[in-house]
């Protein structure tokens, strides 16, 4: 009872109540008389503790948990009156196994990829608005095509054709320079699931192999030469191959 209500007209209010219930019951005004005393004795003994809210802080600071350090750390922000609330390391969601498979990276969706070439240093940089192996498949389609076609032109005709351009820059620069693409080695350079900022990582790339692209522009995303010299010092990551369709399995970066 006096946990619960803190007024004193509210106390008095209460236990008469309290009183008139038990008397209905058959109990003696001393039974509650005692109990009541005993209830004091005992809420009397326990010491007065500052609550949080009384004491006047400049501030609060998230720590995360290590036993031993936690605590000192605690008493050292106390001293100047910043309070600390402790931050867990551990928690449900790390402790619990990942529910979801894992996505094979030629399954994966925003990103951005490198495909290569067999018999030169340059490679295609693109970013597609669908799965990776969707957009691999179609620039196989599409070289397969124009080599088929070109095969059966003549001297002339062909001579004619180098000028032309397919959907695909992969396909122009395998039958332009009669070179074969590395589709097995064709490997995610970044993933990225803000399309803006998706456009901006196509375009850096694409600086950073600088003219050994296949690529017809400088990307969706115009970046200011002034990057040029950062970049250029810029040594590129360790990537992890993918694998493309029909391929054998390899790895790849995320």
């Amino acid at each position: 009872m006096n946990s619960i209500i803190t007024e004193d007209a509210d106390k008095k209010l209460e236990e008469t109540k309290i009183k008139e219930a038990l008397g209905r019951c058959g109990y003696p005004n001393w039974t509650f008389k005692q109990v009541k005393d005993k209830m004091d004795k005992k809420q009397a003994k326990k010491p007065k503790q500052k609550k949080d809210t009384d004491i006047q802080t400049k501030g609060l600071v998230v720590i995360p948990y290590v036993e031993g350090l936690a605590e000192k750390a605690n008493r050292i922000f106390r001293k100047h009156g910043i309070a600390t609330a402790m931050k867990p390391n551990t928690n449900l969601r790390k402790l619990l196994v990942h529910p979801k498979d894992k996505v094979d990276p030629i399954n994966s969706t925003d990103c951005v990829y490198e495909i290569p070439c067999t018999n030169c240093n340059n490679t295609y940089v693109g970013e597609p608005r669908r799965k990776f192996a969707t957009r691999l498949k179609e620039h196989q389609k599409e070289t397969m095509r124009v080599q088929q076609t070109k095969q059966n032109y003549t001297r002339q005709t062909r001579k004619q054709s180098e000028t032309e351009q397919s959907k695909s820059a992969i396909a122009d620069h395998a039958v332009q320079q009669n070179h074969v693409i590395d589709w097995d080695k064709s490997k995610i350079l970044s993933k990225e699931c803000n399309a803006n900022i998706r456009l901006i990582k196509e375009s850096i790339w694409i600086r950073r192999r600088g003219p050994n692209v296949m690529n017809r522009d400088d990307g969706a995303h115009y970046l200011s030469h002034v990057y040029d010299t950062l970049l250029s010092d810029i040594s590129a990551p360790s990537v992890v191959r993918s694998r493309p369709a029909g391929g054998s399995d390899q790895q790849s970066m995320f």
